[in-house]
């Protein structure tokens, strides 16, 4: 039977790391799920991995298929919010695009276990939730378009697909998740790599 000490565990972890019990659920649970996969993490293992009750997270959160899909809109949202403050921002197209390609950068590096977890897991949403995720990422993809279109409107990229676009300059990005902690330069330094590869890819010559 867990100790008063476990039970009091997550708030105080949450409370010494600035973070609300919800998030330090999602944070330990994108690590497991990481690892052996949505159907395989149950909540025992969470419970256990914070040194807390299954009750306690009852209490935090409804299910977890609930935490997946707060976990999914978290991320899709945190990512709206910055490709928005990007896309707008009073500033060349083609810096946009660096600035663009270096949040991708920091988002597969940093936030790795989520993205692995976002492409991974999705199948075991409710379709309502599915249904809620798709509409977050569709928006994303129309704002990214718009951004190409944009780009090849004025004469700074080469006039190819914008879907094509949209998903070879992610999907770059996205392989950083594949490389070892051991392997991975500097964040600085694969920023700029990959903002010279891509920029050199789409940018027009004039």
């Amino acid at each position: 039977m867990p100790t008063e000490r476990k039970r009091k565990s997550l708030h105080s972890n949450a409370k010494s790391l600035g973070k609300s019990p919800r998030r330090q659920i999602a944070d330990h649970a994108v690590r497991l799920m990481e690892d052996k996969g949505f159907a395989a993490v149950s909540v025992q293992h969470l419970a256990d991995a914070l040194e807390f009750s299954k009750a306690n997270f009852y209490h935090h959160i409804d299910s977890k298929e609930n935490l997946l899909h707060e976990i999914f809109v978290d991320t899709l949202q945190f990512s709206l919010g910055n490709l928005e403050d990007i896309l707008g921002r009073e500033e060349p197209i083609p810096q946009r695009l660096r600035s663009l390609v270096g949040f991708y950068v920091s988002m597969m590096i940093e936030r790795r276990a989520v993205m692995l977890v976002w492409f991974k897991e999705r199948a075991h949403l409710t379709p309502a939730h599915l249904k809620e995720v798709t509409q977050l990422e569709q928006q994303i993809g129309a704002k990214l378009e718009e951004f190409y279109a944009q780009g090849i409107a004025g004469g700074y990229f080469k006039p190819l697909q914008t879907d094509v676009i949209r998903i070879a300059v992610f999907g770059m990005c996205f392989m950083l998740t594949k490389l070892s902690r051991a392997n991975r330069a500097s964040v600085a330094s694969i920023t700029r790599q990959l903002q010279d590869l891509l920029t050199g890819g789409l940018l027009t010559s004039s």
